[in-house]
């Protein structure tokens, strides 16, 4: 205190001085209070991991890193993906729940992990709600369902009718495990609506559609995202959209709803999560900033074109998100008696 008293009575009589004064204001400044000075940036400072529930060259993996270079662009800071698939997204969901909340680590979760997973396991080792803070939803991915051409089924009727007429015979694979939508859309199109198909799981998308197209499985409920080009291409023929309503990007692409199968729907969606403990400042910071992200046009056109829908949102809006879904997917694996294969 005494050298700062010098250097205040130094700057009082040398005023006319520029030199002397810039120092004097450099060394005030040493000593003023944290809040007094010149505040850096809440979030982020430093390099930001995202963990991904998903492999590499999945949509989840796609839209991590069109996400990515926005963010470099916007905060400065590089944005790590970390691609950590299996055990029905828990391994991504532990590694994050487990990380410093220091900010510096996120999630990238989707339905399943944060509302289906429970309902199929009583001893998940992360809680969906007690262990993350929810940031933002991203996106919302359309689930579709896939057949080959050359399978000969034009509708989802047939599909069923030629599921039956055969038992055993056929096949549906998802990726993800049971904690999906794609899994339980599959679920309740067998038990739901009379479909005899027996699930295969994946670990990875491109090897499902690989075996799609081969004719070892003869289904596959995929995202929109990833299966686009391949419709597009001709190799493989979308029956129907497992929304409320009919994809923008396929509009003669009818929903379950219409095909005659109204219990079968639902939704895939990614959202932005951080541990529970993350401080509300950092956490306010990343949503105002994903917002900015999401809002750029050619982003989201970019999005719109692999068949994803952005939209960014609030916290809140996240987290009803997540217990809407949670309570609607419990109740239709209980009144369906839908089983973890």
């Amino acid at each position: 205190m005494k050298a700062l008293s010098k250097i205040v009575t130094r700057c009082q009589f040398h005023r006319r001085g520029l030199a002397l004064a810039l120092v004097c204001a450099a060394a005030l400044g040493l000593g003023m209070p944290a809040h007094a000075q010149a505040q850096a940036p809440v979030w982020p400072n430093k390099p930001v991991k995202l963990i991904i529930p998903a492999p590499g060259g999945s949509a989840a993996d796609v839209l991590a890193r069109m996400v990515g270079e926005r963010f470099t662009a916007l905060s400065g800071q590089p944005m790590i993906i970390d691609l950590r698939p299996g055990a029905d997204g828990a391994l991504a969901a532990v590694a994050a729940a487990r990380s410093e909340p220091d900010g510096q680590t996120l999630l990238l979760g989707n339905a399943g992990i944060m509302t289906v997973n429970p309902h199929f396991n009583s001893k998940l080792a992360y809680d969906p709600v007690k262990d993350f803070a929810p940031i933002s939803l991203l996106v919302n991915n359309v689930i579709v369902l896939t057949v080959r051409p050359s399978l000969g089924v034009n509708s989802v009727q047939e599909l069923v009718a030629a599921s039956r007429a055969k038992p055993g015979t056929m096949n549906y694979a998802s990726v993800g495990g049971r904690g999906g939508v794609p899994f339980l859309s599959g679920q309740l199109l067998r038990q739901q609506g009379g479909a005899d198909l027996t699930w295969v799981g994946y670990a990875s998308e491109g090897q499902a559609r690989s075996d799609l197209m081969a004719g070892q499985i003869q289904v596959m409920f995929d995202t929109l995202a990833s299966s686009l080009p391949l419709v597009q291409s001709g190799r493989l023929k979308i029956l129907a959209v497992t929304g409320n309503a009919r994809a923008p990007q396929l509009p003669q692409v009818p929903t379950l709803i219409e095909s005659g199968f109204p219990g079968v729907q639902g939704v895939g969606w990614l959202g932005l999560y951080a541990p529970a403990a993350t401080p509300a400042a950092q956490l306010a910071s990343a949503q105002q900033l994903f917002s900015r992200i999401f809002a750029d046009a050619e982003l989201r056109e970019r999005m719109l074109a692999l068949g994803m829908e952005p939209v960014a949102s609030t916290t809140e809006a996240l987290a009803t998100m997540q217990r809407g879904d949670h309570a609607k997917w419990g109740k239709l694996i209980k009144d369906a008696g839908i089983k973890a294969e």
